[in-house]
């Protein structure tokens, strides 16, 4: 049965996104059950989405925006799951800075997102993320799921989530302002750092099989 199985247009709907910036491809790899596209953009270090399946059973996808250093932006990160019967997910703008002590940051950022979070939080099998390393590097609106496909339209529903995030971050990137002053550049890129370790870890323990140590240098 699980051959027959359509899966969500994960890239495709976040290419159509992204494509509102003006990329610069940097990085392509169409290897047979695999694709992964890394771009650059003003303000922006690195944009990376891909999608790769397991055997016919499982469709794993995920996008990554860090932003540069020196502008007052937070890293997009998205993540997907997806089996016959049920999908996994994550997707946030997690805080490049202390977003409990920088208020105006969390309210341009976090609290312009939180109507978003609060549409989809009614959204079936919503949950708090698995690992506690990637939720401590969260912000406080993001979105979890492991959502039960039991009718037609599940899987779209899932995945507007993670289009409406990234619309949302991209008209973030259009106006975002430098950064300012050292200080805050150095803080924005310890945060970073430490999102990217979280992040990266995960990904390795849990799809160890899956993707491959270059495609994770690719990502994070």
């Amino acid at each position: 049965m699980a051959e027959g199985i359509k899966w969500a247009p994960y890239t495709e709907k976040l290419q159509e996104q992204l494509n509102q910036l003006a990329l610069r491809e940097i990085h392509q790899d169409l290897t047979a059950g695999k694709t992964l596209k890394a771009y650059a953009a003003d303000k922006i270090a690195k944009i990376v989405l891909g999608d790769c399946t397991i055997g016919t059973a499982k469709h794993i996808g995920m996008c990554t925006i860090v932003p540069l250093e020196n502008y007052w932006l937070p890293l997009f990160f998205s993540y997907w799951e997806e089996q016959e019967k049920e999908i996994s997910f994550l997707v946030d703008i997690m805080p490049t800075v202390d977003s409990l002590i920088d208020e105006p940051y969390r309210i341009k950022y976090l609290d312009s997102i939180q109507p978003i979070w609060e549409k989809f939080a009614s959204l079936p099998g919503i949950t708090p993320f698995e690992d506690d390393a990637v939720r401590a590097v969260c912000s406080i609106v993001y979105t979890a799921a492991v959502v039960p496909i039991e009718k037609e339209g599940m899987r779209l529903a899932a995945l507007a989530s993670h289009t409406e995030y990234l619309k949302s971050y991209i008209e973030f990137v259009k106006d975002a302002p430098p950064a300012d002053g050292e200080a805050k550049v150095k803080e924005i890129k310890r945060k970073i750092e430490a999102i990217k370790t979280a992040l990266r870890s995960y990904m390795q323990k849990a799809y160890a099989g899956a993707f491959h140590g270059d495609m994770l240098k690719v990502f994070f």
